[in-house]
């Protein structure tokens, strides 16, 4: 790839001559994510793994970033939640499917992604198309994402146009936050803590109670 060196806009742990200061092309991203084995996003020029931001721009297509236990966990039981309660017309993808945000031009892969009617894709022909009208995007929470998902990865999803709701679950303890879209376009801030409280994720017409979502889960 010909990644070119910059040594502006990533902040202080960007210096001359280090991974974080090449700038790599929306080609040469799709080009590396489509022959690696594991899973890659694109954000700011820059080829980040998921799950392990740290390691941006560090290409090896070998590599695959693991998770938690409770991550996978969540990921199933959210999974299977999804698949008997969505409304007629909804269908709910895992963390295999692509992400494109058409403003900031970033290819994410969130660990379950809902649209309803038909899908849309950015690259349609492409080997691995990417998803630009999600309704719903849920991200599992853990302590290498947790500030990430919360701030730049939602400014990123935000710009959706299609994106009603965004879920937070947390890995660690027993915590969601659900960020809603208004009519009036500003959004609203729910969080759950307790087993019996509601999920009211009425962009796929489903409820889900937290007790449901940690069915499976060890938590300290």
């Amino acid at each position: 790839m010909s990644a070119q060196s910059v040594h502006q806009n990533f902040g202080p742990q960007s210096t001359p001559g280090s991974p974080m200061s090449l700038v790599y092309s929306e080609a040469e991203y799709l080009a590396f994510d489509e022959k690696a084995e594991g899973r890659w996003e694109f954000m700011d020029g820059r080829i980040v793994p998921v799950g392990a931001p740290e390691l941006a721009n560090q290409l090896d297509s070998a590599f695959r970033a693991g998770a938690t236990p409770n991550h996978y966990r969540l990921s199933r039981t959210l999974s299977g939640l999804f698949y008997t309660r969505l409304r007629k017309g909804c269908e709910a993808y895992t963390s295999d499917a692509r992400t494109y945000t058409t403003i900031s031009k970033t290819y994410s892969y969130p660990d379950l992604v809902a649209v309803c009617g038909q899908a849309a894709y950015h690259d349609p022909d492409a080997a691995i198309p990417s998803l630009t009208n999600p309704v719903l995007i849920v991200e599992i929470i853990s302590d290498a994402t947790g500030e990430y998902d919360r701030t730049g990865r939602f400014m990123r999803y935000r710009s959706i146009e299609s994106l009603k709701q965004y879920l937070l679950v947390d890995s660690r303890r027993m915590q969601v936050d659900l960020f809603t879209r208004l009519p009036n376009q500003t959004r609203s801030f729910w969080p759950g803590t307790q087993p019996e409280h509601v999920v009211d994720l009425h962009s796929v017409g489903c409820q889900v109670t937290l007790e449901e979502i940690y069915a499976n889960v060890r938590i300290p």
